[in-house]
């Protein structure tokens, strides 16, 4: 390797570094939240009678329906007749609703209902109490300071979409 691929390259080592340090420090954390986490998930799939896959399936309808059952199916990591099962108890729980694609009557479209959207909803409720309860205790300094970090990492790992009006302050 030549010097100029030796210093191209120590930017990317440095920050591989950084990463794993960080996700070490993140892996502490999600140890002190997670036996809080799990135990409101399995309640909640326990209410519901619901499996993890099927919770996760109302997640991904959430963030993305309608969807096909077969796009359901790729972002499942499901064969396409296992999701038309796991739709298929969803609908009949109230918690999805299945209807003809107009653009192929061969397809379904599934999407979450009200009750679906309930579930998913106070999943992420208890999941954020759990954070809540854990930092609480925290000095608001240290709160605050942790909350601008995850912002500036979320900031670069989720970038925000070009703003509809770049030369102007306005908004719709």
């Amino acid at each position: 390797m030549t010097d100029l691929e030796v210093h191209a390259n120590a930017p990317n080592a440095a920050a591989r570094a950084e990463a794993a340090r960080l996700g070490q420090e993140m892996k502490r954390l999600h140890r002190l939240i997670s036996g809080r986490v799990l135990l409101n998930m399995q309640d909640e799939l326990q209410d519901h009678d619901l499996t993890f896959t099927q919770m996760a399936a109302l997640h991904q309808l959430r963030a993305e329906a309608p969807l096909t059952v077969t796009t359901l199916a790729e972002r499942a990591r499901l064969s396409v007749p296992a999701t038309s099962h796991l739709v298929e108890r969803l609908v009949r729980r109230g918690l999805a609703a299945r209807r003809e694609n107009p653009d192929n009557r061969r397809e379904k479209l599934v999407a979450p209902t009200a009750q679906g959207l309930g579930v998913v909803t106070r999943m992420d409720e208890q999941f954020t109490g759990a954070y809540v309860a854990a930092f609480s205790g925290l000095r608001p300094e240290t709160i605050r300071a942790a909350t601008a970090s995850v912002q500036a990492l979320l900031a670069e790992l989720v970038p925000s979409p070009p703003s509809p009006f770049p030369d102007s302050q306005e908004t719709p």
